[in-house]
């Protein structure tokens, strides 16, 4: 069986409609800014952070875009779902728990849980790891199922899971698996979010008439820049409304209300320093203009300094006899 019963989900995304949603609108949409185009825009969350078929193993044989070209299409979708029905309703008792100034307790454990394994997991899951990691795999497949004997029960299995005797896309789709469900401590997935969970946590608030502005990658890490999947200090927008600081110390109290200059900050500090993102996204129009107004003009002054730096030292260089 080459896929999963149902129909198949082409658009696949990488940051949960569940988190989206809690930027949107009143009547469903997000206000966004592309940074390709360099326009703005308004859409719904479907539309948002995601790429046709971004968990999809292809078959090594396959030619043109036939209907059966991916191995088990559709089994890494189903399974995130399954993971986000698991968070989201956690995490959106998290955030009313804030509403109502309740700030300990289970539900206040179990959300802040969530938030951290959501955050890990939209690490994993961006195009950038997913890329990374299906290079390694394929790299890897070969020779490591030269070492491996399978039982007839075993290639029995695979054969009715539409293997076609494809060692590439077994490894792929058991690398992806393994890199997004595993319950192993030293998979990344399990290390980033122990991490997120071992930080001092502060929640921020924004005032009523602004809000945090989010982006197609929504975190912003900082250092160090090693293998140990550890950090110094990461932002996270929660919601329009609330945002997230983990850090190595003190350096906000356990919750924050902020004004509406500290909430500009924060979301001009986030577009400048947040890698990766092609799409910033917020509930009003007035918070993201502003955010990208900040961002495009840092961006063209970092740009020229850049520049002069570069025509000086082309200068020197020419003038030297």
């Amino acid at each position: 069986m080459s896929k999963l019963p149902g129909k198949m989900t082409r658009k696949q995304h990488w940051v949960p409609q569940f988190y989206l949603r809690h930027f949107a609108d009143s009547s469903g949409q997000l206000h966004a800014y592309s940074r390709q185009k360099g326009s703005f825009f308004r859409t719904n969350c479907e539309n948002l952070c995601s790429m046709r078929d971004l968990y999809e193993v292809e078959h090594a044989d396959t030619i043109g875009d036939v209907t059966d070209r991916f191995y088990a299409q559709n089994l890494i979708e189903v399974k995130l779902s399954e993971l986000e029905n698991r968070i989201a309703p956690l995490y959106d008792r998290f955030l009313e728990r804030q509403k109502e100034d309740q700030r300990e307790g289970e539900g206040y454990s179990d959300g802040k849980a969530a938030v951290c394994e959501l955050a890990a997991n939209i690490i994993v899951r961006h195009p950038i790891s997913m890329r990374a990691d299906k290079k390694c795999s394929r790299e890897a497949a070969e020779e490591l199922l030269r070492n491996v004997h399978l039982t007839p029960y075993e290639l029995g299995l695979l054969d009715w899971s539409g293997w076609r005797g494809d060692s590439q896309a077994v490894v792929e789709l058991a690398a992806t698996a393994t890199m997004l469900f595993s319950n192993d401590d030293n998979v990344p997935v399990n290390r980033i979010r122990k991490t997120f969970l071992e930080k001092r946590f502060s929640i921020l608030r924004a005032p009523v008439g602004s809000g945090f502005v989010t982006t197609s990658m929504p975190m912003l890490i900082i250092g160090p820049e090693d293998d140990s999947y550890d950090f110094h200090l990461a932002y996270m927008p929660l919601s329009s409304e609330y945002a997230a600081v983990f850090s190595d110390g003190p350096l906000f109290p356990p919750f924050v209300r902020l004004d509406f200059s500290g909430t500009e900050f924060m979301n001009r500090v986030f577009l400048l320093n947040c890698e990766h993102w092609d799409v910033a996204i917020s509930r009003g129009s007035g918070p993201l203009e502003h955010a990208v107004r900040d961002w495009s003009q840092a961006a063209s002054a970092k740009f020229m300094r850049e520049k002069s730096t570069r025509d000086a030292t082309a200068g020197s260089y020419l003038s030297t006899p």
